[in-house]
């Protein structure tokens, strides 16, 4: 049987893997039923008694990509003034108004 590695539980995983574990079923068991290895359930069932029983919930990934109107912000700003830094052009896109009137003046 070939188990896992870098798995990723579920809420609805995780909750019954606790909850088997609360009636008494065995690492081992538990293991099995989910595919993953009996360490690997013990290295989870540790982290859910030191989080005090929060679930883990997966994290969305960055986006890979900007979106075109992004790009065509970005391309405007950096034709009005060609000496914009990148910090500058992320506060003129979350701020408008106040770093193109700091650069009019």
């Amino acid at each position: 049987m070939s188990f896992r590695r870098g798995f990723c539980l579920t809420i609805q995983q995780q909750e019954a893997i606790v909850n088997g574990r609360a009636e008494g079923r065995t690492l081992l068991e538990l293991g099995k039923q989910f595919n993953i290895s009996e360490s690997g359930i013990s290295k989870f069932f540790k982290r859910w008694v030191d989080q005090g029983g929060v679930p883990k919930v997966p994290k969305s990934e960055r986006p890979r990509s900007t979106s075109c109107l992004f790009d065509r912000s970005v391309l405007r700003l950096l034709h009005v003034n060609p000496l914009l830094t990148a910090v500058d052009i992320a506060l003129e896109l979350c701020y408008p108004q106040t770093l193109f009137l700091y650069y009019q003046a």
